[in-house]
């Protein structure tokens, strides 16, 4: 929630948000951006540089999977031995690019923009970054020179609920037309908000405030941040946008007329979306560091000679599982010293995804040759009887003297998925399907032992749909779905995507036929969280009634109690009748009455 931290908390303000349901679990941002390492302390960085004689061009592929888990440790055992758990905030989208503060090599100059970042539990996987002779030039300037520098620049998007506050705001809808203004391409969130902060106060204001509970507030500037948020998710509705990073813009809702009065109630929790910013300093990543690794991180150019060995480079997609691709074979075939073709062959696995090789040719007579062809077998597809691997066709590669091969490429398609640890303190186990045209493509299931896959499937000529169901329980049992959409990228599972973040809403009225059995009807309404509302009911009315569940494993659950004064058929009346509490899971509560009894 991004609400102002618990007292005693062991980070500072700016640095995490307090959970929405446990008071000593804390959402910590990231504080720096570091090259993640291996368990020997490689760090997991790679570049691979080329340069083709034949079309005279240069450039290179970068690799780079940056750690955001940068919790100090003794931070963490501090914090943990007082009670407290600090969680690393769940991003839901990322993304990233190089930007140039090298002397005469400006950002304009990059031929990369924005990219996606794919997401898991713990890094943010920035790959390849191919660039031209340009960039190239710009690399060898930086590690030349103690000039300048050249960042990896990273926007992660995070959610969280807004402060809600005891408050019914109302005002008539022509008025918060003029108010907005939305016109031609309509209007942005920020812009919503400095349209509600531009309201009059005070006895001009257009709003009228109902106190709930609590004491009372002040028509001010977080009222009027939260009413614009209010009134954005109600009565306007985003524009379509091709780019997910676009700032999202507004328009008035078709379905709802620009006239009469509406009511939004402040007391409910909404959820907005803010942007985490970091970045990664090559200069600082290289400082430091002996020759011998330097030069193994960067390799330098090297000039092709008349009787030449020429480097070459075979560049695979980092992450392939094993449990849905079983085999991947590049097939390279080269001139060899003696005029005749060598073919060699790479299997994946074990070929690590950057593998260095040389080939000698006679360059007196003969011109450098390289092709290559890839072949991939998917596993078997999980549950399917009889269990058979599935062979790709070979498919030819575009190469250069470096050999840079992607799944699609071989026929297939991936979703790396990662589920963070605090998603299997509610489930006890996750259940990934993707299919396509009707078609189950790929099963795959997580667990608090193996929260990560790299799903595989063959290549669809739509884009095919990710479904992502929890189980409460390793079996069969109470299951609920947290995730359905393109499947496509990175995908990280958040543990609040099983919290119970809305209400479902149960429609309250009194059956027409019974209600002259009764001169006065009230209910008591009660969700599973303990939340309860009283209010009176009339004939021909109905009423709208929030019920919280107390996971979203739970099907719509809730007790009722009635108070009614009978109504006799001679119209007289008898005492105050207060009932018993009753169970009711039904989203439609049609209270019949009783008819009154007299006792002889």
């Amino acid at each position: 929630m991004f609400f102002d931290l618990p007292q005693l908390a062991p980070i500072r303000p700016g640095e995490g948000f307090p959970d929405h349901e446990q008071p000593r679990v804390l959402h910590v941002l990231p504080r720096v951006l570091t090259a993640a390492r291996e368990a020997d302390g490689t760090p997991r960085f790679a570049l691979s540089r080329f340069r083709d004689t034949a079309i005279d061009a240069a450039g290179g592929l970068m690799h780079l999977e940056l750690d955001l888990a940068t919790l100090d440790p003794e931070l963490l055992g501090a914090a943990a031995a007082d009670g407290w758990v600090l969680r690393l905030v769940g991003f839901i989208a990322a993304r990233a690019r190089l930007r140039s503060h090298v002397p005469g090599f400006p950002d304009v100059d990059l031929p990369d923009a924005w990219k996606p970042a794919r997401l898991s539990s713990r890094t943010l996987m920035v790959e390849k970054h191919l660039f031209d002779a340009h960039t190239a030039q710009m690399l060898d300037a930086l590690l030349s020179s103690d000039a300048g520098d050249i960042e990896v620049e990273v926007e992660a998007r995070y959610e969280g609920l807004e402060e809600p506050m005891p408050v019914l705001v109302s005002a008539d809808l022509h008025e918060i037309a003029s108010l907005l203004r939305l016109e031609g391409e309509g209007a942005t969130g920020d812009q919503i908000e400095a349209a509600m902060l531009s309201a009059p106060t005070g006895n001009g204001s257009p709003f009228r405030l109902e106190r709930l509970e609590g004491e009372r507030l002040a028509d001010g500037p977080a009222l009027r941040r939260l009413l614009a948020l209010a009134i954005q998710g109600d009565i306007l509705a985003a524009l379509p946008a091709v780019d997910a990073w676009e700032t999202p813009r507004y328009q008035w809702r078709g379905d709802i007329a620009v006239e009469g009065r509406r009511s939004w109630d402040l007391s409910v929790y909404r959820r907005s979306v803010r942007t985490w910013q970091g970045r990664w300093s090559l200069r600082s990543f290289i400082s430091g560091m002996d020759p011998a690794a330097r030069a193994a991180l960067f390799p330098a150019f090297s000039a092709i000679a008349p009787f030449s060995v020429v480097p070459v480079t075979l560049i695979a997609p980092v992450g392939l599982d094993a449990r849905f691709v079983r085999r991947v074979q590049v097939d390279v075939l080269a001139s060899g010293p003696g005029g005749v073709p060598q073919q060699r062959s790479f299997i994946y696995p074990p070929t690590p995804a950057f593998h260095r090789f040389a080939v000698t040719y006679p360059a007196l007579t003969d011109a450098f040759a390289l092709s290559a062809t890839i072949a991939a077998t998917l596993s078997p597809i999980a549950g399917t009887v009889p269990a058979l691997p599935r062979p790709l066709g070979r498919q030819a590669l575009k190469v250069g003297s470096a050999v840079a091969w992607t799944a699609e490429d071989a026929g297939f398609e991936t979703l790396a998925i990662s589920a963070m640890p605090g998603l299997f303190e509610r489930a006890s186990r996750i259940e990934v399907s993707i299919a396509g045209d009707g078609e189950v493509l790929c099963l795959a299931d997580l667990m608090r032992e193996a929260p990560e896959a790299n799903l595989a499937w063959v290549t669809q000529p739509l884009p095919p749909v990710a479904r992502v169901v929890a189980h409460r329980d390793a079996g069969e049992g109470p299951k609920v779905a947290i995730y359905e959409g393109v499947a496509e990228g990175s995908l990280l599972l958040r543990p609040e995507m099983l919290d119970v973040l809305e209400p479902g809403v149960v429609l309250v009225s009194l059956d027409p036929e019974t209600a002259a059995n009764a001169a006065y009807v009230a209910i008591t309404l009660r969700d599973p969280t303990g939340r309860q509302r009283s209010f009176s009911l009339e004939a021909g009315e109905s009423a709208e009634w929030r019920c919280w569940a107390a996971t979203r494993f739970d099907l719509l659950t809730y007790e009722y109690r009635l108070q009614h004064i009978p109504r006799m058929p001679d119209g007289a009346t008898l005492p105050l009748v207060t009932g018993e509490w009753q169970r009711a899971g039904d989203p439609t509560l049609n209270v019949i009455l009783p008819s009154a009894e007299v006792d002889p």
